[in-house]
């Protein structure tokens, strides 16, 4: 329990009093793509602080949320896992996602971005009665992502993997182009570039829901 639990007979409440804390639900995010060394955790997390990043880490293993396990070879050392508690955040961390899309329009250049967030943003906004396999990768300044999207899953492809379709730009460009009715704005003001067959290209905006 936190130091100071919100003390409420509440779901959201005993929620929060878990992972409420400030860097915590970012930790999550972190693991649920896969476990993470100390070291990668704090790297990916920048600018979190040593000191905090144990604490939320301590405060995790003691809810149950998180473990300690060796990775697979060739990695070494101890890396953080996530509990099946744990994992069972991550529709609450979506949620977020999906809630916060529209504070992403205008990036403060002191703000951060990474690839796997971009993939973190298409396993939250793809529709849930998708069909068909598409592979699709995006392409940012700070680097790209691909992904194999199938009806059950949302899975990291090698980047070696052939896409279907390609989508470049800056990284609202593409948050923004995860709504399909905002894509032939994002083209004509030469923001988005799109690479793909047009069956393939349509195919990909049939995955996401229009305004979502």
């Amino acid at each position: 329990m936190p130091a100071r639990p919100y003390g409420q007979f509440c779901g959201l409440a005993k929620s929060l009093d878990l992972v409420g804390e400030r860097w915590t639900l970012l930790i999550v995010r972190e693991l649920l793509d896969r476990p993470k060394r100390y070291g990668d955790l704090l790297g990916a997390l920048a600018p979190i602080s040593t000191d905090i990043l144990a604490s939320r880490l301590r405060d995790l293993e003691a809810a149950g949320l998180v473990v300690k396990t060796t990775p697979s070879p060739p990695a070494t050392g101890r890396a953080y896992e996530l509990t099946e508690d744990g994992a069972a955040l991550e529709p609450v961390v979506d949620a977020f996602v999906r809630w916060g899309r529209r504070l992403l329009e205008h990036r403060r250049p002191s703000e951060v971005v990474r690839p796997p967030w971009l993939a973190r943003a298409v396993r939250a906004l793809v529709r849930p009665d998708r069909t068909g396999d598409l592979v699709v990768r995006l392409v940012a300044p700070e680097g790209g992502v691909t992904l194999r999207i199938t009806p059950g899953a949302v899975e990291d492809a090698e980047d070696t993997t052939t896409p279907d379709v390609v989508l470049t730009g800056d990284a609202e460009a593409l948050a923004r182009a995860l709504d399909p009715t905002l894509v032939p704005d994002l083209l004509a003001d030469g923001r988005l570039g799109v690479e793909g067959s047009p069956d393939d290209v349509r195919r990909l905006a049939a995955l996401f829901a229009p305004g979502a």
